[in-house]
């Protein structure tokens, strides 16, 4: 009993820390004289933040080798995509997220990786806690990926406004870089399906599950709602 208590108050606690952190980026944004340096340790955060979230799963090689995995191809199809305007459609990278490899931050992958995981840790909570279907192990695997690329999406569709007026990228699509393409959507919906999906075929045993990395769904949404605020707040002042 004892130790779940200290492993709630863990994560707990590393939820409200990054939440205050989250909180002061808005508002250091706000504030003329410290947005240049918030735009400076953008990407520094993106990964502290990011890998503090997820620290928990790293206990697991399985879970590992499909992090390294899904970051090599999501950062492949970042460069495919600047390069050759594919998959997501035509858009370039501003400065804001640190160094680059190919004209994509090399902290973009780790971004794929962060909120899908997150996500279908959630997911997969959600669905066997509150649906309790009687699917058998395909089905279920299916409906939790469906899930968590609608979630991913959604994530998506909240965060590009802010981002764009952030100059985190630009979209070339037409004058008007706010216009994000339709196959950007498309594009994140079935690179979290069939990343989810990756995930869960790895034995339920040798991957993390949103027990031991509670803290990671979080991350999602105060990440969520920085977007939300910094859009009100800071893109459309």
């Amino acid at each position: 009993m004892r130790e779940k208590e200290i492993k709630i108050t863990d994560w707990k606690f590393q939820t409200i820390i990054i939440a205050i952190f989250y909180g002061i980026g808005i508002l250091f944004h706000l504030w003329e004289y410290t947005f240049s340096f918030m735009m400076l340790i953008t990407p520094l955060v993106i990964l502290i933040s990011g890998l503090w979230a997820i620290h928990k799963c790293f206990k697991k090689w399985n879970v590992v080798f499909w992090i390294i995995v899904a970051y090599i191809i999501t950062f492949t199809l970042e460069a495919l995509g600047v390069a050759f305007s594919l998959f997501f459609g035509p858009y370039y990278y501003g400065e804001v997220l640190g160094p680059k490899i190919l004209n994509v931050p090399v902290v973009i992958g780790l971004n794929w990786v962060i909120i899908i995981l997150s996500l279908v840790l959630f997911s997969e909570w959600a669905f066997d806690r509150l649906i309790k279907p009687s699917f058998n192990n395909k089905m279920r695997i299916f409906f939790i990926s469906l899930f968590t690329a609608i979630l991913a999406t959604l994530f998506d569709y909240i965060m590009e406004p802010a981002a764009i007026g952030l100059n985190y990228w630009t979209w070339t699509l037409t004058n008007n870089p706010m216009i994000v393409p339709i196959q950007n959507y498309i594009a994140w919906f079935l690179i979290s399906f069939l990343f989810a999906i990756s995930y869960l075929i790895i034995p339920k045993i040798k991957r993390c599950s949103l027990r031991e990395s509670p803290q990671s769904p979080w991350f999602v949404l105060i990440q969520t709602v920085f977007f939300i605020a910094t859009r009100i707040f800071v893109v459309l002042k």
